[in-house]
């Protein structure tokens, strides 16, 4: 009988879930999130310019998520990844929320923290909230947190937490920075830096009886205001010296920061005692913005588009999981994964029932045995812009009206290197996770990073002639083979092209249509609440 107790246990504990006789101890859940960053914005994908070696070594002792994809734009990917249903059935998808809008994620949705704390878990959000602020029924701690610190809107500024919108009546600027219900006029410094000490707060209090449910949720790389778009301190910027164009020298810097935070937050959970017993995810909420409007300078090269576009550079993105189980496995999964999926993936990981109602599918076996994905079809619907999309096994169809000059391949001339750069290996080496990997038993070899070769994509880019959709026609990609969507199939394979888009037709249907266009209502105005973007609307009820 003990030897089929510890032969069961040792099965539960490789899904995570740690064994001991009459009692099963849930793993807690870390999940950051970064914010326009872009597919070559990490150097796990092969990036010489920017090194984010914590976040590295997580994929390098993890397990790296080749095709992850998510929604293009950040309201409509953070509403997927709380509900667990594409953002077109809950009228979520398009331009992203703005803070003068009566609108939010319905609360008929249930959400992920929602599961999470009616398993027990301590449940909290530190960073960006935006799917829903005018309504107290609409915040974090409505819909399952039990407690919010951060911007509840699109982004904010560095320093001073503002946020500027351009209504009819002119900018219009307001403090968006909350403790739960109150805004946080107290707090300073560098806000990357402020969520992660929070964060860090938060792990150091947690009361270990319980597990814990982590969103870190950071405003970095988005830009800030219009003013002044890239904000970073000097000295970081001054040591990014070898990157040649001052716009990317700023955006490696706020990027340096985010990977200091992965770092720290993994160091504190590991200070805390819990570490062996926690899942960390790590993703982009949509791909980056090279030009345009909110432009950070992230480069999605040599993935086409941008985020707002259906193209591959905005909607396959950063991911990566870990746990200290899955360190000795594949550290690369090629399968379809989809923003979606963390709900059913993460209770499953969790050991808790997965809901029947929903778009994602439960992708942690998957992952874990390094088996194919269950993903058989990805949507991306926007009826406010016009166009959709669909992949399914190696092909992506697109139809309708996109952003032109955002559904380009951008970024090329921003990859320069000033000399050879910065040394990986000692990035790698003298970073906080390399300590803390050491700490635990987990090892580590320069020979782990042949990983980057195996995910780096390169394409031809010579042929100039590429497709767009446009007058009711429509573009076919074999994005296997040809990632970055330069040859359009759609005439070499009218049967393929005819049906995804019966395909995409049909789910067309479960749309809920969004207003266009959309709202910017008076009573947001922040001189009418204290000068913030605070809380607007009365009345209860959504919508």
């Amino acid at each position: 009988m003990l030897m089929i107790f510890k032969y069961s246990c040792f099965l539960l504990f490789s899904l995570l879930s740690f064994c001991v006789p009459g009692k099963l101890n849930r793993p807690n859940v870390i999940l950051i999130i970064a914010d326009d960053m872009g597919w070559d914005d990490v150097s796990f994908h092969g990036s010489n310019q920017i090194l984010t070696p914590n976040i590295d070594l997580l994929a390098y002792t993890g397990v790296a998520l080749e095709r992850y994809y998510s929604h293009c734009v950040c309201t409509p990917s953070r509403s997927a990844l709380l509900t667990g249903k594409f953002a077109h059935v809950t009228g979520m998808q398009g331009y992203p929320l703005t803070n003068a809008e009566d609108r939010a994620l319905p609360i008929t949705e249930k959400t992920l923290p929602q599961y999470f704390k009616e398993a027990g878990y301590a449940t909290h959000l530190v960073g960006k909230w935006h799917v829903g602020q005018s309504r107290v029924e609409y915040l974090p701690t409505s819909r399952g947190f039990d407690s919010h610190f951060g911007h509840r809107g699109g982004y904010i500024d560095y320093y001073e937490y503002t946020l500027l919108e351009t209504w009819s009546v002119g900018d219009v600027s307001g403090f968006d920075l909350f403790r739960n219900d109150t805004a946080a006029w107290d707090v300073e410094g560098y806000i990357t830096d402020v969520y992660n000490k929070e964060a860090i707060s938060l792990i150091d209090l947690h009361d270990i009886s319980k597990p814990l449910f982590l969103m870190v949720a950071h405003n970095a790389p988005h830009s800030a205001n219009e003013g002044a778009p890239l904000q970073a301190p000097p000295e970081l910027v001054r040591s990014m010296r070898h990157i040649d164009l001052p716009q990317r020298r700023y955006y490696a810097a706020m990027v340096k920061k985010l990977d200091d935070s992965l770092g720290d937050i993994v160091k504190a959970l590991s200070d805390k005692g819990i570490l062996d017993n926690t899942i960390i995810a790590f993703i982009s909420d949509n791909g980056g913005i090279t030009s345009g409007i909110s432009v950070n300078y992230a480069l999605n090269w040599p993935l086409r588009g941008l985020k707002m576009t259906p193209f591959e550079g905005g909607i396959r993105v950063n991911g990566l999981v870990w746990n200290k189980n899955l360190t000795q496995g594949e550290h690369l999964w090629k399968g379809y994964m989809h923003v979606a999926d963390w709900v059913p993936t993460l209770l499953s990981a969790a050991g808790l029932e997965i809901p029947s109602n929903i778009d994602g599918i439960d992708l942690w076996d998957s992952i874990v045995s390094n088996r194919e994905s269950k993903r058989d079809a990805i949507y991306e619907i926007d009826d406010y812009t016009g166009f959709m999309a669909i992949i399914s096994q190696d092909y992506k169809l697109i139809t309708g009206d996109v952003i032109t000059n955002y559904s380009n391949h951008q970024g090329d001339m921003f990859k320069g290197i000033i000399g050879t750069g910065p040394s990986y290996e000692d990035a790698l080496k003298n970073s906080t996770l390399y300590s803390v990997l050491s700490d635990i038993g987990v090892s580590f070899d320069m020979s782990h990073t042949i990983l980057r070769n195996k995910i780096k994509v390169s394409c031809n880019m010579a042929k100039s002639n590429i497709c767009y959709p446009k007058n009711g026609t429509w573009c076919l990609f074999n994005i296997k083979e040809d990632p970055c969507e330069i040859m359009d199939l759609s005439s070499k394979y009218p049967d393929i092209a005819e049906k995804l888009y019966s395909q995409l037709k049909a789910e067309s249907k479960r749309i809920i249509p969004r207003q266009v266009p959309h709202e910017i209502n008076l009573q947001a105005m922040p001189s009418l609440h204290n000068y913030a973007w605070d809380v607007w609307h009365a009345s209860e009820g959504n919508f």
